[in-house]
Parts: structure tokens; C-alpha cells; sequence
């Protein structure tokens, strides 16, 4: 049955904060190099900046994340700190959003998200 459910739904009521820091560095490891590539359906970048547009940052703080070490794990920290009711869906969802279904599709990701 939860084959037919698309995964952000089937992961809607799982806590963003039950993710661990390795899956966190994982999401980061791949979000963080930039791409010149928009998604071809959203017209989103299909990076870090994707997904602070997506979690609806505003360009000011998307010129702070950018200073930093690893954009991606600010932009989830800040966001998770923000959203109370944030959850792995949201994540999931977002990278739906940008079309990041190389992450979504990843083995690792899916079996980390399955422990949570």
C-alpha cells in the first residue's frame, strides 16, 4: 500500500529533527555545489538555492547562506528552527520541487528516512 503513496506523504508525520547529522551531511554533500541548471518543470535552481526558494527564504538570507561552510545544512537548520511542524515529507517535497530525483531515488537517503 505504501508503494502507492507518493514518499512525502508516506513520510509527512516523520520529524525533520529525527534525521541524523550524517543524512543532514549526506543532503548537503550533494545540494551544496551550485548549478547552473533549472529544473525543467519549476524553473527552480536544482541546488541549495532551490531549496531555500522552495522553503521560501528571502534573497537576503540567501546571501547570508552563501557565506557559509555548507549553505544546505544552514538552510535546514534555520528552516527546522522556523517550522516546528517541519518534517521529512517537507524535505522529500522540496526536493520534488527542484526535481532532485537523483536524491530522492538515492539508496542511502531512502534506507536513513526508512530507520527514522
Amino acid at each position: 500500500m505504501a508503494d502507492s503513496i507518493p514518499a512525502p506523504m508516506v513520510h509527512s508525520s516523520v520529524p525533520f529533527c529525527s534525521l541524523g547529522p550524517s543524512l543532514r551531511q549526506m543532503v548537503a554533500l550533494r545540494l551544496d555545489p551550485e548549478r547552473a541548471v533549472l529544473s525543467p518543470n519549476t524553473s527552480r535552481l536544482q541546488d541549495w538555492r532551490g531549496l531555500a526558494e522552495v522553503f521560501g527564504f528571502r534573497e537576503i538570507d540567501i546571501n547570508s547562506f552563501e557565506r557559509k561552510e555548507s549553505p544546505t545544512i544552514e538552510i535546514l537548520k534555520v528552516w527546522s528552527q522556523r517550522n516546528p511542524q517541519a518534517s521529512v515529507g517537507n524535505l522529500l517535497q522540496a526536493l520534488q520541487e527542484i526535481e532532485r530525483y537523483d536524491m530522492l531515488e538515492c539508496d542511502e537517503l531512502q534506507r536513513a528516512i526508512g530507520e527514522c
